[in-house]
């Protein structure tokens, strides 16, 4: 495993400190394919406990999350959802003074709203004692967080930074000595900044690597101004489709008003 870049230390740092002191539910947020999965295993792997990981594209529902929990807690899944979450308020609560969170929830963004709020009840102290949260997530997490009825009590949000020169050269170093990545670091961090891993292979100099990296970085840039151009492209047809109806209603309104000349015909003249 590569060792991290400062930016990546500096951001582990920064959920320490909120854990630490916020003691209630943290969020960390950062783009898809920007390291934040290896943040949090280096998180886990530097401490002397154990968080609950959970994988938040797993999670069906609310009683799947408890579940799951009641499970990696050693505990019997057994009762109903409120008895489950009473007994786990049994667990003692080790790792927050450490800044390491009880629950870690990965690709939280794609929790449904009953399983995000049930985070956010067990950071608040709901069904007995309050838990260190993080939600580790994309940057709709944020809103979707805020969207909840009744609205929760702000986050503290951690942001993953951006690569910079420093990580880039720092990286370099470890993996390709002797390497001058220096002239051409500003292009590549201009391309691949929020893309670590493309961003290494793509300053290995590999030029087929670097086209195929290239093309995944902008596939996301590329989805999104699909779907408006979509929009736009239907939104028009409406337009159109609306313009044409009312110039035909028009159309027969001037013709039901205005009396249409006769057509003439010319006959053929007379054979002799």
């Amino acid at each position: 495993m590569l060792q991290l870049v400062r930016s990546q230390q500096a951001c582990i740092e920064r959920i320490r400190s909120a854990v630490r002191w916020a003691r209630r539910l943290v969020v960390m947020i950062g783009a898809p394919g920007q390291g934040k999965s290896t943040v949090i295993e280096a998180l886990v792997l530097a401490s002397t406990v154990n968080p609950l990981l959970l994988d938040g594209e797993l999670l069906s529902d609310r009683t799947d999350a408890i579940l799951r929990l009641i499970g990696l807690a050693g505990l019997r899944p057994e009762g109903t959802d409120l008895e489950m979450l009473a007994r786990l308020q049994n667990k003692h609560q080790t790792g927050t003074e450490q800044g390491i969170p009880e629950i870690i929830v990965d690709d939280a963004h794609r929790l449904p709203d009953d399983v995000l709020r049930l985070f956010q009840e067990l950071s608040a102290g709901a069904y007995g004692r309050r838990w260190s949260v993080l939600l580790v997530g994309e940057d709709g997490l944020v809103s979707q967080f805020q969207a909840l009825k009744p609205k929760p009590t702000l986050s503290s949000t951690v942001l993953l930074p951006r690569w910079d020169q420093h990580d880039l050269e720092e990286a370099c170093t470890a993996l390709h000595p002797g390497l001058e990545i220096a002239a051409r670091a500003p292009q590549l961090l201009q391309q691949f900044a929020m893309h670590p891993k493309q961003l290494l292979r793509a300053a290995s100099g590999d030029d087929r690597i670097m086209d195929s990296d290239v093309e995944a970085v902008h596939q996301q840039q590329a989805s999104v101004s699909h779907s408006v151009t979509s929009s736009v492209a239907i939104g028009l047809g409406i337009v159109i489709a609306v313009s044409a109806a009312i110039f035909i209603f028009v159309q027969m309104n001037n013709d039901d008003g205005i009396p249409s000349k006769p057509t003439m015909i010319p006959l053929a003249p007379n054979k002799q």
